[in-house]
């Protein structure tokens, strides 16, 4: 069974037609050039042998005007041609950058959808663990047990949820009152009042709601790039109940946006391939293809949701996040570069 015929194909198969009409409008020249020279020959002879070469000459004559003719014709349809077909090669052309221009804003919206969709179930999981009958307990009483109980019940939870680095409970004053790994983040004690998502958490206002901080950095967890959730925990585990504390979720950024950016899938004669993920100000989240990791900084059209550009030998897909159910997204975006 014969592949289909890509849009690559169809345009070198034109620029092949293009150069074939060249070559034999040149031939057609070739031949015409000969008989204007047998018609000269002729002639030339019909008069070398007076009378008798009359009707010969009459002859000659008639081949140069005949071939004259074709050379017009064959110049007149060689132009012609050449300059459909390159009008021709130019739009399939054209169409293929727009194709695979297409392709890639697809590629672009399939990251930031799987991202999105994960980013959904960690607003999710933050929300339901700040209502565990032991995180209440232990913020509200901030006893040595029920913190240690506390701890080894976060622990749990990351031995479930691999996704997260680590799990902390948080008192109103900033403080780190117990974490789930313990053995490998001494962050116990900690003063996290500075965080980036320490007020806002601080602010809301019910159970349904949540803060997810940026992707950054996190020195209490050894350099690791985090993006903490966060929520109150209140008391009762109720919807509207007093805040006791806040459980902050940092989720293990790198491994689980490489794991979206190296999932899609690309064609074999697509060439060198990137991808990345993008906030809304145009600093790369994560990367995966070739060099790609030296790249910190995309610039994207402004107002512009989706759609792809080219510039020099870049092809460039964007799509920004859609968000997924409840989850709104960050402004966030999925860009593909074909180099």
């Amino acid at each position: 069974m014969s592949a289909a015929p890509t849009l690559d194909a169809i345009a070198t198969e034109t620029r092949d037609a293009s150069e074939l009409t060249g070559v034999t409008v040149d031939r057609i020249a070739q031949i015409t050039k000969q008989m204007n020279v047998l018609g000269l020959n002729a002639r030339i002879e019909a008069a070398r042998v007076g009378q008798q070469g009359a009707g010969f000459a009459l002859v000659a004559e008639e081949v140069r005007k005949v071939s004259g003719q074709i050379g017009d014709i064959a110049n007149e349809l060689g132009d012609t041609l050449k300059a459909r077909l390159s009008g021709l090669e130019n739009m399939v052309s054209a169409l293929s950058v727009a194709a695979t221009g297409t392709r890639l804003v697809d590629c672009a919206f399939n990251a930031i959808d799987l991202i999105d969709r994960n980013l959904y179930e960690r607003s999710c999981d933050v929300r339901w663990w700040a209502t565990d009958a032991d995180l209440v307990h232990a913020a509200q009483t901030r006893s040595d047990a029920a913190l240690r109980q506390a701890s080894a019940r976060l622990g749990v939870i990351l031995d479930a949820y691999t996704v997260y680095s680590d799990i902390w409970l948080v008192g109103m004053d900033g403080r780190v009152l117990a974490n789930g790994r313990p053995e490998t983040y001494a962050v116990a004690g900690a003063d996290v009042t500075r965080a980036s998502w320490f007020d806002a958490a601080c602010a809301v206002t019910d159970g349904d709601g949540f803060v997810a901080g940026d992707v950054e950095t996190s020195a209490l967890l050894r350099g690791k790039k985090t993006m903490a959730w966060a929520t109150p925990v209140r008391a009762g585990g109720a919807r509207n109940g007093q805040p006791l504390g806040i459980l902050v979720t940092q989720f293990d950024w790198a491994p689980q946006a490489d794991a979206v950016l190296s999932s899609l899938r690309f064609c074999a004669n697509d060439g060198v391939m990137r991808s990345y993920l993008v906030d809304a100000d145009g600093r790369v989240l994560a990367a995966h293809g070739p060099d790609a990791e030296k790249v910190t900084q995309l610039t994207l059209p402004a107002n512009t949701p989706h759609g792809w550009a080219e510039n020099g030998t870049v092809l460039t897909g964007f799509h920004r996040t859609e968000g997924f159910e409840t989850w709104a997204g960050k402004g966030w975006y999925g860009v593909i570069e074909r180099l």
